[in-house]
């Protein structure tokens, strides 16, 4: 009997809770490093925890920017950060450094879409477009913005921080593009597009005493990429009548007959006057051009 009462009393003790004490008694008997280890395990669970809900936050906050940015279309963003930039002046310099540099195929893809929107003015007529002040009323606005954005275009490209090649380049495009612009029945309503040729005879000036300034500085230019400027220009001069004179005069004084302008003799002179189909056939056919005949005029 004594036998079965001892089994039973361990049986007892065995089935019965820990005391709190025990517990801390055990918790002393831990090692010092596993209770270190353990609360830095779970600091950096928190600190993991708050950066998964900040990273979803920020998510959250740029996807629904982009969502609102992506239904406007270029025009629309375009006018929205103008308005930024009038209304928040000392913002620009920070804006600006995010907007690169146009480049000729950039300028130039703006200025096509440009005319495309003109040639869409153009109110139906059998007869073709017509050249009579309604016509006129009807397409100036395009018209106008069209004649700034190549004069905007010109006064970057004619810059000291771009190469001659690339403002030359551009030039000739720009003054292709004044050809391109109709002509009225009333002069008055010519008178942007003679603004517009005088604006360009002085962005060739400008080029052109650029350049200079770089030849005295040590660049060289070939007698070809001579050649090939000297005769554009001359070709929009002979087109135009004689609307960059002063600009042939200025290219001749200062490049043609520099001694230091190129590696070797030009053999082609600013009075070079081709053909005037040439210049016709350069244009794209499948541009909207209002009409070849204001050319030839």
């Amino acid at each position: 009997m004594t036998t079965i009462y001892n089994n039973l009393q361990k049986d007892t003790s065995l089935g019965r809770k820990r005391r709190f004490s025990e517990d801390e008694e055990m918790a002393d008997a831990q090692p010092a490093g596993s209770v270190a280890r353990l609360f830095v395990e779970k600091h950096q669970h928190r600190l993991r925890i708050n950066d998964i809900k900040r990273h979803k936050s920020e998510a959250k906050k740029r996807s629904t920017t982009a969502a609102m940015l992506a239904t406007l279309d270029k025009t629309k963003l375009v006018n929205i950060i103008h308005s930024v930039l009038n209304a928040h002046p000392e913002v620009r310099d920070d804006i600006m450094t995010y907007i690169p540099a146009p480049t000729i195929p950039s300028a130039m893809t703006v200025i096509n879409d440009m005319e495309e929107r003109l040639a869409d003015s153009f109110p139906y007529n059998r007869h073709g477009p017509g050249r009579d002040d309604y016509t006129f009323s009807r397409v100036r606005e395009p018209l106008m913005e069209l004649i700034d954005t190549v004069t905007q275009y010109a006064n970057h490209f004619t810059s000291a921080a771009v190469f001659p090649t690339t403002c030359f380049s551009f030039l000739d495009l720009a003054a292709s593009v004044a050809h391109r612009l109709p002509t009225w029945d009333n002069q008055d309503k010519n008178l942007a597009r003679q603004e517009l040729y005088t604006n360009l005879n002085a962005f060739w000036i400008k080029a052109v005493k650029t350049t200079s300034l770089k030849l005295r500085e040590g660049e060289t230019f070939s007698s070809q990429t001579i050649s090939t400027w000297a005769k554009n220009l001359a070709l929009h001069n002979h087109i135009t009548d004689g609307a960059f004179t002063e600009a042939v005069h200025e290219f001749t004084n200062k490049l043609l007959n520099a001694p230091t302008t190129i590696d070797r003799p030009c053999d082609v002179s600013v009075c070079y006057h081709p053909a005037l189909e040439t210049d016709i056939t350069r244009f794209n056919p499948s541009s909207p051009v209002v009409g070849y005949a204001d050319v030839r005029r």
